[in-house]
Parts: C-alpha cells; sequence; structure tokens
C-alpha cells in the first residue's frame, strides 16, 4: 500500500475532471465501423430491451444494407485526418438521421466481425466474402 506497483506507476495522474455526454435519444441500435488502413467493416448493434446501450447486447445485424454509408464515409473522413491504423467509431443518429460519432476506440473485439459478409474500400467500393482483419493489421504494422 505503501510502495505502489509497477503498474500502479505507470498509470495517469489525471483526476478532478468529469466527462459529460449529451444523451441522443430514440435510437434502437448503434452502428459500429470499424477502419483498418484503407479498409472498412461494420455491424448494425441493437440495443438491449428496456435500455438505451447497445455496446455488448449481442444482438447483431450483419447485411450491408441496415448499414448507413454515411457512418462509413464519415469514419474514412475522420481517420484521415486522426491517422489510425486500427480503430473503431460507434454512431447513432440525431433526430435528422445525420450520425453523430459517440465513441472511438482502438480496442475491439475480434469474434463478433467474422460473420461480417464484406468490407468497403475508402472510396465506398463494396467487397463481398469472408476477410481477416488481424491480416490487415499486421500488413498495416508492416508498412
Amino acid at each position: 500500500m505503501i510502495i505502489p506497483t509497477e503498474y500502479a506507476n505507470l498509470q495517469s495522474r489525471d483526476k478532478g475532471y468529469v466527462y459529460f455526454q449529451e444523451f441522443i435519444p430514440n435510437n434502437d441500435s448503434d452502428i459500429r465501423v470499424i477502419i483498418i488502413g484503407e479498409k472498412a467493416f461494420a455491424i448494425k448493434r441493437m440495443t438491449r430491451e428496456n435500455d438505451f446501450r447497445a455496446s455488448g447486447s449481442g444482438r447483431i445485424i450483419y447485411d450491408k444494407n441496415d448499414i448507413d454509408k454515411n457512418c462509413i464515409q464519415v469514419a474514412f473522413d475522420v481517420n484521415n485526418k486522426i491517422k489510425s491504423q486500427s480503430i473503431a467509431y460507434d454512431f447513432v443518429f440525431d433526430e435528422n438521421n445525420n450520425p453523430l460519432i459517440v465513441e472511438i476506440s482502438y480496442g475491439f473485439a475480434v469474434v463478433p466481425y467474422d460473420a461480417c459478409p464484406g468490407y468497403w474500400d475508402s472510396a465506398l467500393n463494396w467487397h463481398e466474402g469472408k476477410f481477416n482483419p488481424q491480416e490487415w493489421i499486421i500488413e498495416e504494422c508492416i508498412k
């Protein structure tokens, strides 16, 4: 308790602040878009019953026609600015059906995306078929 662990020493010293995020009502799902290099794949995550959260619900739609392409475009646009090799963007929609990013994450689980039927390239062309995003990450690191 007196001598901190090595892990504790690596933690930031941030304290004394709080983040607030506006609640966007009337969303029964979110869209998660993952960008790796110049490729993107996405899923639609339905909310839990009597809950506003979609993350972790396990209720996933993989059909590309249920993914708003504006989310894909916005994800590529933002990623071109922040220059991430591999990143996930979570979107909900405002009352005018505009996509809003509500979370950005560098880490994501692998298994939920194995059933994705294809991916988009940065020109928003759809590529049907199975793919291995872990290979894409390795390719990006080698670049």
